[in-house]
């Protein structure tokens, strides 16, 4: 097992930079050109393309360096940096002038709520909360907020090992709201940043869980006298569009729908909403007709569906008021649903035209025009390629295709897509398997299940997060696949119904069923279908590990199914929805009144036979550590045997103890999985590599 650790730690996601390289590529555009710095196995280069003769030059590193993220300065500047917006004391200061005098830390200006900004979090991350705010076109005013959360109920902490060593505990109190509670609310305004005159905009205090939509990009500039606000009612029933005057602060709801589950404003509540705006029209995003489709709306009267058809749209890239026509990437247009391709379509309804023939994922970067898009698309076994091309889909030139000589030798091996059939024995789901480097087909695997199963987001995402790709095709950092399969396992990948990037059936299936439960019975049906074809596959030792909600499915999954699971790492659970995120339980339950109780793991631990390594921080602001210790009282009050690990000072990630952590997951899973002893005194480097 001693070599199998070691070429496991060298699969951690930490190494990707120094495997991955020319893999991704984020254009910098100046005028007609854009240049671009790029990894190689030599170091980074640069390089200027001319997308009007497609030529690609390497030039000297322009030395631009990244503005620190506001996230560290605290701080929001404008466009053309004249001002510079920071908050003291729950007071707006401006250029160091104060703006406002009756703020206070419940009662602040410009902060999120407690649970938008995870001051916890924050403090240990040495970051500074910057204030929420959207500059309008003229550089001189912002529209930002207050927040009430004054009347929210408060969660309490108990920090054991203060950083300065002293014996005496720390006592952590933020607001948190829990479904049904009351929720915070806010009020927004407009600021002239040079005369520090101040509008109210005329809309009475709205209730939010969570996230403000100022925070989540559902408030948006048109120019400089027109704002727009995209509001989702309690439990996101509704949607609701206003435009705002921002010379005088009068607001008019122009749009509004809802729907029996959730009005979704985008495929799922944590992206930014598909919804533009100009003039009296209106381009609108809904589920409506069981498909996220795109709507033309005039004064707020439906003038015809942009988009219909049984697949969806992801994401807007670009819309041309003027040329009458929208840029935009779709879900399900080839032989995996969740593959994006980029396609452009007539406001009009005049149909769609597929701009990216290839049966790969396509992640798509627009020029500010919308005439050039860079182009990475990839798909399992298959190198990351990027490309440029032209509002037509034609390929300008190719700009980098991805080395993976390094990932490679360090026994990578690509993940094999597969497609079965739900536990109804009728709806198609997709997935990845994972096998070590050293696989040999007539070998004996046990099988890891690696589950998220959240109703928000798929396991597979193909994405870039705040700037950092997040690719499960290679080092899977959404859970480290790559890295558990050399321990001698195989690694399985896979969304069930419930989750999102398909129909709105196949994500309503999750609705009111807080556990997912038929989700999990799907990675059941998946794995046992995979079995009967692969001989390799062992389904005596079948595992399952997750975080966050996948730490929660992990338990449930061991409890709903003793039969089948023998062993389960539940990593940060969000165990009981009735004591966690409002946000969560109101909108996959439905808004007060509900009983939040319903589907608690709670009363099932007596049905535990899986080995089980329970894992949390004792500082986790997001799954708060109660939600962990309820499960350890319930287990102890079935008189169950299992393991568990609260990490001091950690919060939703275990930070400087992150390889300790994942270290005693490899142990346990050798012992109570694969059946072997882990090599003793193994030590996995804590820097991951960096202190190389």
């Amino acid at each position: 097992m001693l070599d199998r650790y070691r070429r496991a730690e060298a699969l951690h996601i930490a190494r990707q930079g120094g495997l991955v390289h020319r893999a991704t590529v984020s254009p910098n555009w100046e005028g007609d050109s854009f240049w671009y710095r790029v990894d190689t196995a030599e170091g980074p280069k640069c390089f200027r393309v001319f997308p009007e003769t497609g030529e690609r030059r390497e030039i000297d590193d322009p030395g631009v360096a990244e503005m620190p993220p506001p996230e560290i300065t605290g701080a929001r500047t404008s466009p053309d940096g004249r001002h510079t917006v920071t908050v003291s004391g729950g007071n707006l200061v401006v250029n160091g002038e104060p703006f406002t005098a009756d703020g206070e830390s419940d009662h602040a200006y410009g902060l999120p709520s407690d649970q938008g900004r995870l001051p916890i979090v924050a403090l240990q991350a040495g970051m500074s909360v910057p204030p929420l705010v959207e500059w309008a076109p003229d550089g001189r005013r912002f529209v930002t907020l207050r927040v009430d959360q004054r009347h929210v109920p408060t969660l309490t902490m108990t920090q054991s090992c203060p950083p300065d060593g002293s014996p005496r505990p720390l006592v952590h109190t933020l607001h948190y709201e829990m479904p049904g509670d009351p929720l915070p609310t806010f009020q927004q305004m407009i600021f002239d940043a040079e005369t520090g005159d101040r509008v109210d905009i005329a809309i009475e205090p709205l209730t939010f869980t969570h996230d403000a939509p100022l925070g989540v990009g559902r408030v948006w500039w048109e120019d400089d006298d027109t704002l727009w606000m995209l509001y989702g009612t309690r439990g996101y029933k509704a949607a609701r569009l206003y435009r705002i005057d921002a010379r005088t602060g009068a607001a008019e709801v122009v749009l509004e729908e809802s729907s029996e589950t959730i009005m979704n404003s985008a495929p799922t509540i944590v992206e930014s909403p598909l919804v533009r705006t100009r003039g009296d029209e209106v381009l609108w995003y809904s589920d409506r007709s069981g498909w996220g489709h795109l709507y033309l709306y005039v004064n707020g009267e439906l003038k015809n569906a942009v988009t219909e058809g049984m697949w969806l749209v992801r994401d807007l890239v670009h819309v041309d008021w003027d040329a009458r026509e929208v840029f935009f990437v779709s879900g399900g247009h080839g032989s995996n649903p969740y593959y994006r391709r980029l396609c452009r379509a007539g406001l009009d309804g005049t149909g769609v035209t597929m701009l990216t023939p290839e049966d790969t994922d396509h992640q798509i970067a627009a020029s500010p025009g919308g005439r050039w898009f860079v182009d990475t698309h990839a798909a399992p076994g298959q190198a990351p390629v990027t490309v440029l091309r032209d509002a037509t889909g034609a390929v300008v030139t190719e700009l980098e295709r991805a080395d993976l000589t390094a990932l490679e030798k360090a026994g990578w091996r690509a993940p094999e897509p597969f497609t079965v059939k739900a536990a109804d024995g009728t709806t198609d789901i997709h997935g990845l398997l994972h096998l070590p480097a050293d696989f040999d087909p007539s070998g004996s695997y046990p099988i890891l299940d690696s589950i998220y199963n959240g109703p928000q987001v798929t396991r597979q995402l193909r994405t870039t997060l705040r700037g950092f790709p997040i690719d499960p095709f290679l080092l899977d950092p959404a859970g480290g696949a790559p890295m558990f399969a050399q321990l001698g396992l195989a690694v399985v990948v896979l969304d069930g119904r419930g989750t999102p990037y398909r129909s709105k059936a196949f994500h309503n299936v999750s609705y009111g069923d807080p556990t997912a439960a038929l989700g999990i019975d799907d990675h059941v049906a998946a794995i046992r279908q995979l079995a009967a074809e692969r001989p390799y596959l062992d389904l005596s030792r079948v595992g399952i590990t997750g975080h966050s909600a996948g730490g929660a499915s992990a338990f449930r999954a061991a409890l709903r199914h003793p039969e089948f699971f023998t062993a389960a790492v539940s990593s940060a659970g969000d165990h009981d929805h009735s004591g966690y995120y409002a946000i969560w339980g109101e909108s996959y339950q439905g808004p007060p009144p509900r009983d939040y109780t319903g589907g608690s793991p709670l009363p099932l631990a007596g049905e535990l036979r899986a080995k089980l390594l329970l894992l949390f921080g004792e500082m986790d602001d997001n799954c708060h550590p109660a939600l962990s210790l309820r499960v350890v009282n319930a287990l102890i009050a079935a008189d169950k045997d299992f393991e568990m690990l609260m990490v001091p000072n950690a919060a939703h990630g275990y930070g400087p103890a992150e390889a300790h952590v994942l270290r005693r997951q490899w142990d346990f899973l050798t012992r109570h999985l694969i059946g072997q002893e882990p090599p003793a005194g193994y030590r996995i480097d804590p820097t991951f590599g960096a202190a190389k």
